[in-house]
């Protein structure tokens, strides 16, 4: 039995608007298959995988961004892989 930790289970999309020059940029996290790992928009907001993040705009070098959206892109299932 192999334990596949590096593997990603969830991909989600963050919209993040700057504070400062109101751009707004989009940002992929990976998230690995562990447990107590967010399985949904809802439980990535309520984790505190967020909380972790660094913001730095590419037009302003601003540190503040806003997060105005976050969407579930991609669930790898490992499953399928195997069959």
């Amino acid at each position: 039995m192999q334990l596949l930790i590096s593997e990603i289970s969830r991909e989600f999309e963050l919209q993040i608007r700057c504070e400062n020059c109101m751009r707004e940029s989009t940002r992929l996290i990976n998230v690995p298959r562990i447990d107590d790992a967010p399985s949904d928009v809802e439980e990535l907001m309520e984790s505190g995988l967020l909380g972790n993040l660094r913001f730095s705009c590419a037009k302003c070098d601003s540190a503040i961004g806003l997060l105005v959206s976050a969407s579930l892109c991609r669930v790898h299932d490992a499953s399928a892989d195997r069959a």
